[in-house]
């Protein structure tokens, strides 16, 4: 008999692993400054997703973030999703179960940084729903995924003038990270949503009592309704940090309205002192897009877009009255984009920025 017809017949009688659905993906951007400076930053990242025999699924992933200042970042995540709810282990949202109770917005999210979003921590958390019912719970570990307490903040308590007194920025090194227990929970029925949110110390390392974030023995309770194009939402949250105030409610009120092209997001709320915020945007023919944003207390920010092909152009008027401008080509998987940053003021009143110059840069990306 042929060998190879006798090596195909006792492969097929071997047991076949299965093997779960892996995505790879990954990306590299290399930015020159007409300053001489240069940045790369490069990101690798694998997911991985798995039904298993009793119908739950099984996910895990992690991604490696490296850039030219040596800043290698190194984080991974496994889920495990049924009818019982969502289970994650790894890298998770540092205040992901306060935040699901917190439904009237009376605290911030917590933040690495003035540019960032969002800020994660390693930890357990879990979250379910039963007939309108969301119970979430995590708990936060006091160490890093290396095992590690000590990590470096992302951004530092200096400007380029020096140290600033009373700034809100978190420490430059923060000598421990702290254990966290929070829960959460909200109930929906006919438009109305109420929630509680409780944390047992501050969501992240290196928050201080001014900056956003979730605290040490935070609770928040809050109720939100909508009716149709109209969200109100009120909020509540309370502080047992000594000799720390808690603030007042938090009242708010949201109005979105679409007509053809034109998109208007009202919004005002009672903190600090009666604020308001009017976002309008509209498309025009021929790819050319306006966009504007209207802040109590702050300049008039306008973005002018015109998209023609792979080619976009972008002109922003910033709301502290600097100019940004870039030309974007749209090559697939790569990207090149030449633009120039207007300089930045630094300021310290609730966002604490640092102060930057003008540059101009020519950036290019690749992903896969």
């Amino acid at each position: 008999m042929n060998k190879t017809l006798i090596a195909l017949a006792i492969a097929a009688t071997l047991p076949v692993a299965a093997v779960a659905d892996v995505t790879i993906s990954g990306s590299l951007t290399s930015k020159y400054k007409n300053t001489g400076a240069i940045d790369t930053d490069s990101r690798l990242s694998v997911a991985s997703s798995e039904v298993l025999a009793n119908g739950m699924t099984a996910t895990a992933g992690f991604s490696i973030t490296a850039d030219t200042d040596d800043d290698t970042e190194n984080s991974g995540t496994a889920t495990l999703a049924g009818d019982f709810g969502t289970l994650t282990v790894g890298s998770i949202d540092a205040d992901g179960a306060f935040q699901a109770g917190d439904v009237g917005g009376a605290v911030p999210d917590t933040t690495d940084s003035t540019s960032s979003t969002a800020s994660t921590v390693y930890g357990v958390h879990f979250s379910g729903m039963v007939a309108g019912l969301t119970v979430s719970a995590q708990v936060n570990a006091n160490t890093g995924a290396s095992g590690s307490g000590a990590t470096t903040a992302v951004v530092e308590n200096t400007t380029t003038s020096g140290t600033v007194a009373g700034t809100n920025f978190a420490a430059a090194t923060d000598a421990s990270k702290t254990k966290s227990t929070q829960v959460g929970v909200s109930y929906e029925v006919n438009g109305l949503t109420v929630g509680y949110g409780y944390a047992s110390a501050d969501a992240k390392d290196g928050n201080t009592t001014t900056h956003n974030g979730v605290h040490e023995g935070q609770t928040a309770v809050g109720a939100s309704y909508a009716m149709g194009d109209l969200v109100v939402s009120v909020g509540k949250q309370n502080l047992s940090a000594g000799g720390t105030t808690s603030k007042d409610a938090l009242v708010s009120a949201t109005y979105t309205m679409t007509a053809d092209a034109l998109t208007i997001v009202a919004q005002a709320d009672n903190a600090p002192s009666g604020d308001y915020q009017l976002n309008m945007s509209y498309a025009l023919a021929a790819g050319f897009s306006v966009a504007t944003e209207v802040d109590k207390g702050k300049t008039t920010s306008l973005t002018g877009t015109y998209t023609e092909g792979d080619m976009t152009f972008t002109v922003a008027r910033q709301d502290d009255n600097t100019t940004d401008a870039s030309i974007a080509l749209d090559y697939g998987n790569a990207d090149l984009t030449i633009g120039r940053v207007g300089e930045r003021a630094a300021s310290h009143t609730n966002i604490g920025r640092k102060a930057a110059a003008q540059y101009s840069h020519v950036t290019y990306k690749v992903a896969f």
